[in-house]
């Protein structure tokens, strides 16, 4: 059955399996080259764009590996997709995680792109960071993850930080945003590994952290932003439905196309894109004109967002089924609930101060 036309659709384009790191957490498979084909790109552009009514918006994604290495592919993929958008009378807008050390003259111009939403891939301080965000020769990348930081802060070009949250770096994560704040970066995405194992020892740590970031992005207001808490402040104030601004299409709506051409509700989910994962979509990018029969997987069940978090990739990959609430996910969501509770109910005038009944 075919959906009508969406206001807005999630393309996102895993460009490569290649990496020049060796992060001793990464998530996406081997590392092999394997990079997309140019016309596998404009196929999957062409037909998340027919997926879109007109005036509507078609949000472009990069992802690897490492997508910069494929900068100018990348480049032009960006063209093509202007130019189909403007033709129909839609918009694009573009996004993309990078670790932050390809930094040659194609990978520059795709940095200095002024409609792609940019995300930097850093842990905090060096010594945090080349914990885990190696080279293939296990040197740590920090340096060069930094220059690139300095660069944007300079050239006052915008963009965010991913920061990856896992046992191992719960207490240091207050030093590693300050660290990153005295560099001059503003937005953070903090992103917690759920392919770590987590102890019940590190779900008590994990709340003590989230309020130590808490007590930061407070004193930082209004001029940083801590996605943790941005996201779940309207909802709080009664302002949105909790979880209303993180949950995901997964499916419908949205697609990750991998450079096989072979279809996921989510990037996170490709990995090495082995045929006959549980949860890949039917199909070719090139079976068809657009995406607006594609399903979610979760259909196919009749499985849900679980309450917690809205993730239902995370959901997944933490319990086996995108439906099923799982602990560290539904810890983060209360102790982040509770760190904003706490800072409202801090800052709340004493109603006892000046009552004309004392």
């Amino acid at each position: 059955m075919r959906s009508p036309a969406y206001p807005a659709f999630g393309l996102t384009l895993v460009v490569n399996h290649a990496c020049n790191l060796r992060c001793s957490y990464c998530y996406t498979g081997a590392k092999f080259h394997a990079a997309m084909p140019l016309e596998r790109g404009d196929q999957a552009i062409h037909r998340a764009l027919a997926s879109v009514q007109p005036g509507g918006a078609l949000q472009l994604g990069f992802f690897g590996g490492e997508p910069l290495i494929e900068a100018s592919r990348i480049r032009q993929w960006m063209h093509t997709a202007r130019l189909a958008a403007h033709t129909q009378g839609k918009q694009v807008r573009f996004n993309l995680t990078t670790n932050g050390t390809v930094t040659d003259a194609h990978a520059l111009a795709v940095l200095d792109e002024p409609d792609l939403e940019l995300a930097i891939s850093c842990d905090g301080t060096p010594a945090q960071h080349d914990q885990h965000r190696r080279d293939a020769h296990g040197r740590g990348s920090s340096t060069q993850v930094e220059a690139t930081l300095r660069r944007l802060v300079a050239t006052r070009r915008p963009f965010s930080v991913v920061m990856v949250v896992r046992p191992d770096s719960l207490d240091a994560l207050a030093s590693g945003l300050a660290h990153l704040r005295e560099l001059g970066v503003t937005r953070f995405t903090l992103s917690i590994d759920v392919w770590a194992p987590w102890t019940a020892e590190d779900l008590a740590r994990l709340s003590s952290a989230v309020d130590a970031a808490a007590d930061l992005w407070r004193a930082w207001l209004p001029a940083v932003s801590i996605d943790w808490f941005d996201t779940r402040i309207a909802a709080l104030a009664g302002l949105a439905a909790a979880g209303s601004q993180i949950r995901c299409s997964f499916g419908e709506g949205e697609i990750s196309v991998a450079p096989s051409g072979r279809l996921y509700p989510c990037e996170r989910l490709v990995g090495d894109d082995r045929a006959g994962h549980p949860l890949q979509l039917p199909g070719h990018v090139g079976d068809g004109d657009d995406f607006l029969s594609t399903r979610s997987p979760c259909s196919r069940s009749g499985d849900t967002c679980a309450a917690s978090a809205g993730c239902r990739c995370s959901n997944y990959i933490r319990t086996g089924s995108t439906s099923t609430e799982d602990g560290l996910l539904k810890a983060l969501d209360q102790a982040i609930h509770h760190s904003l509770e706490r800072l409202i109910n801090a800052s709340q005038p004493d109603a006892n101060v000046g009552s004309p009944h004392e």
